[in-house]
């Protein structure tokens, strides 16, 4: 009895699963990015260039505030969420920021 067992299992390969196909250089969706980033980002958050004027600034900080608040989100998340909607002189400081945070271990979050 074992040996028919044997002898079928050699001879039925496993059924083969057809693979969807990608286009050249596309990635699987589910490797695609953070999904509350893309859940983010269909909030349409406004970009931020750094201008000199408070109201504008204050406009922006509460506007992603209330977003990042709708959000299921670390405090690292938020952070890294609102700096890639900077542009310009804004994107410009928060590198050298970044830069010195991380190379005195100050930690990243929403309030600092």
């Amino acid at each position: 009895m074992m040996q028919v067992l044997q002898q079928q299992r050699v001879e039925q390969p496993p059924p083969v699963q057809p693979q969807p196909q990608l286009e050249q250089g596309a990635q699987p969706q589910a490797q695609r990015g953070n999904p509350v980033f893309r859940e983010f980002c269909r909030m349409n958050p406004p970009t931020f260039e750094g201008q000199y004027e408070p109201t504008k600034a204050s406009e922006w900080l509460f506007s992603m505030e209330d977003m990042l608040e709708d959000l299921d989100c670390t405090p690292v998340e938020k952070v890294t969420f609102a700096t890639r909607y900077f542009r310009g002189s804004a994107s410009n400081w928060w590198h050298g920021t970044k830069e010195y945070m991380v190379t005195n271990e100050v930690e990243m979050n929403w309030e600092n």
